[in-house]
């Protein structure tokens, strides 16, 4: 029993709300509890809102049935819901009507979700024996729908990463009433209402962009604070506030047919704040806080995972094992039993949805001695399912490659290459100069330290869900515009033509610029971090505007196709998608100058035309009126331009190169040779110094300027 105001609630009572969450469509739902007596109930009512996802709300209150007195002086009431279809969401509140016919409703509130979808348990999932796969028996779930092969090859393709509640809001659809996440769009920490279904209402804007694989947040149900997805609570049903299983069939499905692979983040490190360790006043051992009585916590589900025995307490404090952020419980990864559990749970959502890949959030707080054999088997069920190339990237933030390496026998597909991204973001200095992303762009930011998939398979990113935009770099080291955007475009086109697999986060397309900040707390005064500038809605939403600065900042109107940095992302795109040299060719430095001049050559030996890249890497104008190329690739027959990200010239004229190159100007084009390619010659003379031309693999980890003699 659970006491609380003048009320008490039967709370631990097996097949009743609030002890089970989330019922099934044929499933009665009831609530049992009492009044005290010194308050006089004639009888039990609770004021039920009723919500399903097309915005159809219904408040109404019900009477109880009286079914006794207890010893502690309460008379206690019984009530049964009406069955709800499925997707329904119930809030509700207890109260009464005293005997002068005065109507009390309590302040707290509980919620119960009708599902059919969602297992409740582990058990609920058929896990069968498949097949004997390499020599070991596989286990795992019948696929629920067709399953699809997934993309013969990654390299070629634009990656997009976004939060799911900040991204789209489905037309005729109102589902910010569902799920316990608190919905407030003037709050930065709450939910604005992003669904999958405006997911899948712009899949024609992302392909309008050149994304061809999308990463999509958490689709947990997560507890009231857990807007992003990274809160969850339960691990087997979709957010009721983003959607139901079967729209996130329907996006699978859909983006496949417009040749978009869908990554979905998953999260095996932690759930949701859920239990009260001794350390913080709980019980020896812990328990957790529902039982404990805390009005605003559930049990989580799978119910496999209410025991605090599968989860690290706050005696552990080293980077493994520790509650993310102090108060996410980790789990016991290294308890046969909760990596079985996990890894199932994992083999579900891919026999249910048909998605691409994995994104493993906070890979580097769980260890090696669970991703190596978790990877594996993942990797084993989605061949057997037919997905030779099933993507599983790791989320590690550490700042250095070896940091990374480390992680090799856990044999992820790659990492998001966060030691790049600080790489290139300390190499801005005071924004003058765009050497850091030239060198990027040319393979030599390429670690010593070896990767078990390769350095090229990480995912590069100029900025994510958790660090300051590009643009508000650029911006915060120019005072024009206009020459901040130079920068971001120069940045686009050495990262999405780069060595490495491009990801693109939500709004840089728009020319979002938002930073991370930090916050005092008025209770403590405490000095606090945030990223509500960086989790900026892509629709419009002129409520946030919060009290440290305004949050979207809008340069264009939601999701706008013309204007030049969505343009040329989606030029960008198609070369990458269609010419095999920026996936598969070396790279060549032909001629760098102290200016900021650079040229580039990528080619291959398969006589495929090699592409040029010219740069002008600071802020002065620069003209080039003899671009030399190496006499082995035979006789230029003209040059096919391909795309420029600031203006200016690269043409052949009079059996020469020119290139007229404005500040941070960024041009590519294709060479026309005949007879082919074959090789190029060992040295040449370019100009005022005599230049050895350079690849990446003799070059990896420095820069240009320390080969020119």
């Amino acid at each position: 029993m659970r006491y609380f105001e003048e009320y008490c609630e039967v709370h631990l009572e097996s097949g009743s709300a609030p002890l089970q969450w989330v019922f099934q469509s044929c499933e009665p739902v009831r609530i049992k509890f009492g009044v005290a007596l010194s308050s006089h109930p004639d009888y039990g009512q609770v004021l039920l809102t009723a919500q399903n996802g097309k915005g159809s709300c219904e408040i109404k209150r019900l009477d109880a049935q009286t079914i006794g007195i207890t010893k502690d002086s309460f008379k206690l009431f019984v009530l049964t819901l009406p069955l709800a279809p499925n997707g329904t969401s119930y809030k509700y509140q207890l109260g009464y009507q005293d005997q002068s016919g005065k109507e009390h409703t309590s302040s707290q509130s509980r919620y119960v979700m009708i599902c059919d979808e969602a297992p409740h348990s582990m058990n609920d999932i058929d896990i069968n024996f498949l097949t004997v796969f390499d020599g070991r028996p596989l286990y795992g779930p019948d696929p629920q729908i067709p399953i699809t092969s997934g993309p013969q090859t990654w390299a070629n393709r634009l990656f997009y990463s976004l939060i799911i509640d900040r991204f789209a809001k489905g037309d005729n659809e109102d589902r910010h009433g569902l799920g316990m996440v608190h919905y407030d769009l003037g709050s930065p920490h709450a939910s604005h209402g992003g669904t999958l279904q405006g997911i899948r209402e712009k899949l024609p804007y992302l392909k309008a962009l050149g994304v061809g694989a999308l990463i999509i947040s958490p689709v947990y149900v997560n507890e009231s604070s857990g807007y992003h997805g990274y809160h969850p609570v339960h691990l087997l049903m979709v957010e009721p506030r983003i959607g139901t299983l079967q729209i996130l069939q329907a996006l699978v499905a859909e983006a496949h047919s417009l040749d978009i692979a869908i990554v979905l983040d998953v999260v095996v490190n932690h759930l949701a704040d859920s239990i009260d360790w001794e350390e913080y006043g709980g019980p020896p051992g812990g328990e957790f806080k529902y039982i404990q009585g805390d009005d605003t916590a559930v049990l989580p589900f799978p119910v496999e995972s209410r025991s605090t025995l599968l989860f690290h307490g706050p005696e552990y404090t080293d980077m493994i094992n520790q509650r993310l952020f102090g108060f996410l419980e980790d789990w016991r990864t290294e308890s046969t039993y909760v990596r079985t559990l996990l890894t199932n749970h994992l083999k579900y959502w891919l026999a249910v949805t048909d998605v691409d890949g994995f994104r493993y959030d906070s890979a580097r707080h769980v260890g090696i001695d669970f991703w190596q054999p978790c990877i594996e088997e993942i990797s084993r069920y989605a061949t057997y399912l037919g997905k030779t190339d099933f993507l599983q990237i790791a989320e590690h933030a550490g700042s250095q490659h070896e940091e990374l390496t480390a992680y090799n026998d856990a044999n992820f597909s790659g990492f998001l290459d966060y030691p790049t991204h600080y790489v290139l973001k300390h190499s801005l200095d005071d924004g003058t100069w765009m050497g850091g992303y030239a060198d990027y762009f040319c393979g030599f930011l390429a670690p010593t330290s070896s990767y078990a998939a390769g350095w090229r398979n990480n995912l590069m990113f100029l900025d994510n869900q958790d660090t300051s935009r590009i643009l508000h770099e650029f911006l915060s080291r120019h005072v024009e515009r206009p020459k901040a955007t130079r920068c971001l475009h120069f940045a686009l086109g050495c990262a999405i033509l780069g060595p490495q697999r491009p990801t693109l986060y939500a709004g840089t397309e728009q020319e979002f610029s938002g930073a991370l900040g930090i916050h005092q707390r008025e209770d403590t005064g405490e000095w606090i971090g945030h990223d509500c500038h960086v989790r900026e809605d892509m629709f419009d939403n002129p409520a946030c505007t919060w009290k440290f600065g305004p949050i979207n900042r809008k340069v264009f109107q939601p999701y706008n196709q013309d204007h030049e940095t969505f343009s040329l992302i989606r030029e960008l795109a198609a070369i990458r998608q269609h010419q095999s040299l920026v996936v598969e060719g070396d790279r060549t430095v032909l001629l760098q100058r102290e200016s900021g001049f650079r040229c580039v050559l990528l080619h291959d030996a398969k006589e495929t035309p090699p592409l040029l890249v010219v740069m002008n890497l600071g802020t002065a104008y620069l003209t080039e009126t003899e671009i030399p190329i190496p006499e082995s690739y035979g006789r230029i027959d003209g040059l096919d331009f391909l795309v420029a990200t600031s203006g200016g010239v690269l043409e052949w004229v009079d059996r020469q190169l020119h290139a007229q190159l404005p500040p941070f100007a960024f041009i590519m084009g294709q060479l026309l040779i005949a007879p082919p390619a074959s090789q190029i010659s060992p040295s040449h003379t370019i100009g005022e110094c005599q230049v050895q031309p350079q690849t990446v693999s003799a070059l990896q980890g420095h820069t240009l300027r320390d080969h020119i003699s």
